[in-house]
């Protein structure tokens, strides 16, 4: 399953509770270390919740402005472990073979 690093980061973001869209924005900005653009995260979004990842999970409106909440579905929570899992294996294997490598002349 091919998960984008903005998915990831919005994923493991509703990992620790619902969130609104502007702060699942704010929030992958910090974990991708740089700006996305508003209408990115939002299609972003927009299609976790037609693959069933998140789902909406209610609306408040503050400062004239609406704010839509998000939450991880369990097939995202599934989705967010498979990536994490894949990921952890190959930080081991690349962890793994720069510890083997150590005092070897690299080679290209």
């Amino acid at each position: 399953m091919s998960v984008t690093d903005l998915q990831f980061a919005v994923l493991s973001s509703l990992a620790a509770g619902r969130r609104h869209g502007y702060g699942l924005l704010r929030d992958a900005e910090a974990a991708l270390g740089k700006s996305l653009p508003v209408a990115t995260a939002y299609a972003a979004i927009e299609g976790m919740v037609s693959r069933g990842w998140i789902i909406p999970d209610g609306e408040e409106v503050v400062h004239s402005r609406t704010r839509r909440y998000y939450a991880l579905a369990p097939a995202g929570f599934q989705t967010l472990k498979a990536r994490a899992d894949q990921m952890e294996a190959q930080a081991r294997l690349a962890h793994q073979r720069l510890r083997d490598a150590t005092g070897k002349a690299a080679t290209a």
